[in-house]
């Protein structure tokens, strides 16, 4: 017990130390900003392209679910796309509410898991993430690389070291992966009752999943092809964003930045990306001509929208759950009167 409590306390200081982190490098970069710009800057905003922003995550919601359908699609019977869009939109709510994206995941997991077994509803899970990183990466390396003005900046320097050591790591996963079958099979076969043991053979279980991919490369074409979609979507919502403030750069910079900011996001040295996204935001604008003043309203209105699709996803949330108690409620058996007045007595 005082094991778990100490875990308890070491997992909150490091949330605890990564909002610190993440507020810091905000006021860090937010103090050169003159707050006479920034009122003028806000008072100037386009609200147009922001509702559209807000409209657009919804397409995208809806690709990405069928992204996730695509790696279920093995399965019989498959989710359909509009479920698997509900579930993504209630998932935001725990992405944006919980200190990990962890939270979300979890309940994509467990909310298609009577499709089929909990093992091959984790294995879409990460299957989908891993197909959307290895894009994410990729595209990131090669537009910091191809763009002189992100190629010298710390940040730009920052990401193609986090991309080289992603696609390093990957590859030398993918290379071991038959080593780490044959040993996780012979563990796994093995005779124990142990916790350990029990451990290893659920461990085989979820790695057996996960490798049936391998097996599927068609389903992972088309989930690579997804992302792909994707990563053009999450540049038109930044531009969208630059629409609404009155500046947009370049189709070169604008790229480079969407995809540098996406990155630094997913760096586990950050609350859902809280302070890293906006720092990161705030210094690639001003690197290629966005006033401090609008920078810092891009990174504003980028989680202001966050924070409404996670207040709609709470609506819809609360709803379905409702309307799931109200079904419950009324398949329970009720009470015959005869027998209740007999149990009574005369």
């Amino acid at each position: 017990m005082e094991l778990q409590d100490l875990k308890g306390k070491h997992r909150h200081l490091w949330t605890a130390l990564k909002i610190v982190i993440g507020l810091g490098l905000v006021l860090l970069v937010v103090r050169g900003i003159r707050w006479e710009e920034l009122r003028e800057s806000w008072r100037a905003i386009w609200w147009l392209p922001f509702g559209l922003l807000i409209a657009f995550r919804f397409p995208m919601l809806a690709t990405r679910a069928w992204r996730w359908a695509v790696l279920l699609g093995h399965k019989n019977p498959c989710p359909s796309v509009g479920r698997l869009t509900r579930v993504l939109l209630k998932a935001e709510l725990f992405n944006n509410f919980l200190p990990s994206t962890a939270g979300g995941d979890i309940y994509r997991v467990v909310a298609t898991k009577s499709a089929c077994s909990t093992p091959t509803a984790t294995a879409a899970v990460l299957a989908a993430r891993a197909t959307g990183m290895i894009v994410l990466v990729v595209s990131a390396l090669i537009a910091v690389a191809t763009n002189p003005t992100a190629r010298h900046t710390y940040i730009g320097q920052a990401v193609t070291v986090v991309a080289l050591l992603v696609l390093g790591g990957g590859a030398v996963v993918w290379a071991g992966r038959g080593r780490v079958s044959q040993w996780l099979r012979k563990r796994a076969q093995a005779d124990g009752s142990g916790a350990g043991s029990a451990i290893l053979r659920y461990t085989w279980k979820y790695y057996q999943a996960l490798e049936e991919y391998s097996e599927r490369p068609r389903q992972l074409g088309k989930a690579l092809l997804l992302s792909i979609v994707l990563l053009a979507g999450l540049v038109t919502s930044t531009y969208l964003l630059c629409l609404s403030v009155g500046a947009v750069p370049g189709f070169v910079d604008l790229v480079t930045v969407a995809l540098t900011v996406a990155l630094i996001s997913f760096l586990p040295i950050f609350v859902n990306g809280l302070g890293g996204r906006e720092a990161a935001f705030i210094i690639m604008f001003q690197q290629v001509g966005v006033s401090p003043s609008q920078a810092a309203l891009i990174a504003l209105l980028s989680r202001a929208g966050a924070v409404i699709i996670a207040i709609i996803a709470a609506l819809v949330y609360l709803y379905d759950s409702s309307r799931a108690s109200a079904a419950s409620s009324s398949t329970k058996p009720k009470t015959v009167e005869g027998k209740s007045k007999s149990i009574a007595g005369p």
